[in-house]
């Protein structure tokens, strides 16, 4: 499928000196981003397409329509258009919060049925509603920007790998619940402000972008990520800003008593950017100090996180894949009805690798 739809649109967008090249693009009408939302017991749409002027200049416009179910959002929003809606290039569908919580799984299964939808297209969930976010999005004049907000914050941010393909993976799979960006407006600008956390299709609660890192951590542990955090020591309190966070995780999962007992152990290696003026970075047993402080404070933060996902019965780190993958008799109810119970032993050793400091 992937590889069928990579050559469609090379042999449609990509030749040059094609005559059929111009006439394709001028004769359809490409959605690059899509937002549902709820509306007064009805379904909103909100489609972003570019339109192309002189010297290559984009400018990006929006479709709204309202109707009584997503299917007929695309078939009301092609009776506006002069040409044909085009979904291929599609690669952002965002949900407002309200359409999020009474769950997703309508849309995605239909994009995911299209052959023409690419796995790697991203998704998202609106702090309010999908059209404010677009709204904004619009201005911004870049194509695709939205996408590439969360590739760019995957690649050298806080957020883990994900995409349409991974979250169909964690839908259907048994042992590991669903992630997506959370969006919010600051300052009429576009921000991600962590992840929404979601059990099956629907959205349940969202985490900060400080825990986005700890979850990446987790997941798939991290490269390039910044973590802020205040610091007490001898009642005195301070900051630490760490950048380019590199960071390995290993699970051991033993049985007791019919709860399994699961030991995370995390290898974290950083820099410090900038520190309190009290840490002396020059002195080895400062550093050693502050290893130590952020060892603790690693340690109680991965299990907070993990308390705070227990407490919702939503399982984004995967825990029940890690029972699963050591289990004879793998029962995936038996398992959702124990999780809040299963116990856990964080283990960490931070290293500071550069202080790099400001003098």
């Amino acid at each position: 499928m992937k590889l069928c739809f990579l050559l469609t649109f090379s042999l449609t967008f990509l030749l040059s000196g094609c005559g059929i090249h111009e006439r394709i693009i001028d004769e359809v009408q490409i959605i690059e981003s899509l937002g549902y939302d709820r509306e007064e017991g009805k379904v909103k749409g909100i489609a972003i397409y570019p339109t192309f002027a002189e010297k290559g200049n984009v400018k990006l416009k929006i479709y709204k329509t309202v109707s009584d179910s997503y299917e007929d959002i695309i078939p009301r929003m092609n009776a506006k258009s002069a040409y044909p809606i085009e979904t291929g290039k599609l690669d952002f569908v965002l949900f407002g919060k309200e359409y999020a919580t009474q769950g997703i799984e309508d849309v995605i299964t239909n994009f995911a049925r299209n052959p023409n939808t690419a796995s790697r297209m991203q998704l998202g969930i609106a702090e309010n509603k999908a059209e404010d976010i677009l709204q904004a999005s619009k201005h911004v004049n870049l194509s695709f920007h939205l996408s590439e907000k969360i590739n760019q914050n995957i690649e050298s941010g806080n957020l883990p790998k994900m995409n349409l393909h991974m979250f169909l993976n964690n839908f259907h799979q048994e042992g590991r619940d669903p992630i997506l960006p959370y969006f919010i407006l600051e300052e009429n600008q576009i921000k991600i402000d962590g992840l929404a956390l979601l059990k099956n299709d629907k959205y349940i609660h969202h985490i900060n972008l400080r825990q986005s890192l700890i979850l990446k951590t987790l997941i798939d542990g991290s490269q390039n990520g910044q973590y802020k955090t205040k610091i007490t020591q001898n009642k005195k309190k301070g900051f630490i800003l760490l950048k380019n966070m590199d960071a390995k995780t290993t699970y051991t999962v033993e049985k007791s008593e019919g709860i399994p007992s699961i030991f995370i152990d995390i290898t974290i290696h950083g820099e410090i950017e900038k520190a309190s003026s009290r840490f002396d970075l020059k002195k080895d047993k400062d550093i050693v100090k502050l290893e130590r402080i952020l060892n603790e404070h690693f340690k109680e933060e991965v299990q907070r996180l993990i308390s705070l996902a227990q407490g919702y019965n939503v399982d984004p780190i995967g825990l029940g894949e890690k029972v699963r993958a050591n289990s004879n008799k793998w029962d995936y109810q038996r398992f959702m009805d124990i999780y809040p119970k299963v116990k856990t032993t964080v283990h960490t050793n931070f290293q500071i690798l550069n202080t790099g400091i400001e003098e």
